[in-house]
């Protein structure tokens, strides 16, 4: 048995640091874990291949495993729903876990200073935002953080404000909290969505005292500028709301395009707000459950872990995947954004390309690694009334009482057509009709195959 030396968790992790591409576990069929189905001469160039195609099949992965189960294999040719990455992780995070696992014990242990510096460092150096160790606390996934300040913030039925179309899971949080959810519909300015402040303002009442800001906006793309934020910020401060920032996504930018953090654009907004991040996005850790969130206003603070009761228990793997990852992780981060930037130039060409995907547009995203796809082109011919009502009543001889929509029609046509899974517009909330999100954080050949296929489908339909 090997033995763990007893050395500090600094010097254990400087030693688990990159040191050597590794391989990940396993070596089997491709339906085994961490299995590779192949791999091209591509990738970043840089020392890691985001070519490569990387199975993902067999270790009940939500986006892969879940979809097979409910389609069946020779349905599923790339599912691109679930919002996860699928490449290699960064080899140092690899390494790190290896050796932790050598460590035959997993008791109690407290968090070192050396897991804050790194995301108080990140922050620094990435956007000059200067976070102080007392500001932050951690939490096991980003929206147990958010319904814990929003039990602490709000009167019971209290309502919370989301800009839609935005991350559909905040509606499921806002329930939890026992709080009312209330959409403020963005609108589209030139093409490009922002905040309908007249709208907005006619929502904020004595009820309200919490409203969520998507940054950047999952599932439309949109980084939010410093002047679209105050505008929003001093609103909400006037009528006494704090802003939860959830800034998950805050890591992917397209070229040309900058994220700005809600707390870097004043001191009054960052005095009446909490922001909320996690690397289960950046560095795709999600189920290794460790995320943070940060205040400078200590009765904020106050409300959400008394107030709200909130338990930041993390996974002890995942504290230290956080540490590596934003220790050593920035190259790797730049790599993935390059790739993605080149996935989304490829998508928008095939999409605008004459003759090319009848009955979707699109335009390039300034964030996150999500295309948020117009397909109201195709609701006449595959989720018109008769369609919905015919998924609506497949849905209950299979025993949900979900409610079929025409997104739903859309996503079952198309991977009944395609083999592609996407997730159905809908659940975003108002202003998501007829759009489908689609996760392009995949290896460029994917990427090609999902457009052949749906574009095959689609000239077939509009023949």
């Amino acid at each position: 048995m090997k033995k763990f030396k007893g050395q500090g968790r600094r010097s254990f992790m400087k030693g688990a640091g990159m040191t050597a591409l590794l391989s990940a576990a396993g070596s089997g069929s491709a339906f085994g874990m961490g299995a590779g189905m192949g791999q091209s001469s591509g990738g970043s160039g840089k020392g890691y291949d985001f070519d490569e195609i990387y199975s993902r099949i067999g270790v009940n992965s939500i986006k892969w495993d879940s979809a097979i189960r409910r389609y069946g294999r020779e349905k599923i040719t790339v599912p691109m729903g679930i919002a996860d990455l699928d490449f290699r992780q960064h080899p140092a995070v690899v390494k790190a876990l290896q050796k932790r696992a050598t460590y035959d014990n997993y008791g109690y242990e407290s968090v070192p200073d050396s897991y804050y510096q790194s995301i108080i460092d990140w922050n620094k150096e990435r956007y000059g935002v200067e976070l102080k160790r007392e500001w932050i606390r951690n939490s096991s996934a980003l929206k147990p953080g958010m319904v814990s300040t929003m039990r602490g913030l709000n009167p019971v039925k209290g309502k919370v404000i989301l800009s839609t179309p935005t991350y559909s899971g905040f509606r499921g949080a806002i329930n939890q909290a026992g709080m009312r959810v209330e959409m403020n519909p963005l609108k589209k300015v030139n093409g490009r969505w922002t905040f309908d402040l007249e709208d907005l303002e006619s929502r904020l009442d004595y009820e309200t005292k919490c409203l969520v800001l998507c940054n950047p906006n999952n599932p439309t793309g949109e980084c939010w500028t410093a002047d679209e934020m105050r505008a929003l910020g001093d609103l909400c401060i006037s009528k006494g709301v704090t802003v939860l920032a959830d800034e998950i996504h805050c890591d992917f930018v397209t070229k040309g395009n900058k994220f700005v953090p809600y707390s870097s654009i004043g001191e009054k907004y960052a005095e009446t707000s909490i922001t909320y991040r996690s690397p289960s996005k950046t560095f795709g850790h999600a189920n290794l459950k460790v995320a943070h969130f940060y205040t400078q206003n200590q009765d904020l603070m106050n409300a959400t872990m008394r107030g709200g009761g909130h338990e930041q228990g993390c996974n002890a793997f995942g504290l230290i995947a956080s540490e590596v990852a934003f220790s050593e992780g920035a190259q790797w981060v730049d790599d993935v954004n390059e790739y993605l930037d080149g996935n989304f130039d490829y998508l928008v060409e095939y999409i605008n390309t004459p003759g090319n995907m009848p009955g979707i547009s699109y335009t390039k995203p300034e964030g996150t690694y999500l295309a948020w796809l117009d397909c109201n082109g195709l609701k006449e011919r595959v989720a018109g009334p008769e369609q919905v009502q015919a998924l609506q009543d497949q849905m209950r001889a299979a025993g949900s009482n979900r409610r079929a929509t025409p997104e739903m029609a859309i996503g079952e046509w198309m991977v009944q057509n395609s083999g592609v899974q996407l997730n159905a517009g809908h659940s975003y909330g108002i202003g998501s009709d007829g759009f489908m999100r689609m996760n392009i954080a995949v290896p460029r050949s994917s990427l090609e195959t999902a457009l052949n296929n749906m574009d095959a489908a689609l000239k077939k339909l509009f023949a």
